[in-house]
């Protein structure tokens, strides 16, 4: 009973990209994925019967659409290496001090 690995279920154009057996892990990454754009859902087969966060009793799985693997594995890839850029293109160049509310010039 115990002794056999849980395996990511087969859904039809989702793919498994990423496990874990930490809840909080499986919601950033996911987190993560979608503020890249991307669509992505947990599966979580943790059995709540035992209060265990690690191997097979705590197993949790990160499926996205078949057509979006590549660029989420790319994502995951870049996150996973610490080359993420964090730079907001819609901020570049802005001065973020004016829209301080304590700098207040009256």
């Amino acid at each position: 009973m115990f002794n056999e690995k849980l395996s990511p279920d087969k859904i039809d154009d989702w793919k498994c990209i990423y496990e874990t057996s930490m809840e909080s892990e499986a919601r950033l990454v996911q987190a993560y994925l979608q503020d890249q754009g991307l669509t992505c859902q947990v599966l979580s087969k943790k059995d709540s019967a035992y209060n265990v966060n690690f191997g097979d009793l705590s197993a949790i799985f990160l499926y996205v659409p078949s057509e979006e693997v590549s660029d989420a594995e790319k994502a995951l890839k870049e996150w996973k290496d610490g080359t993420i850029d964090f730079e907001d293109p819609e901020n570049q160049g802005s001065d973020h001090d004016s829209d301080d509310p304590q700098t207040d010039d009256t």
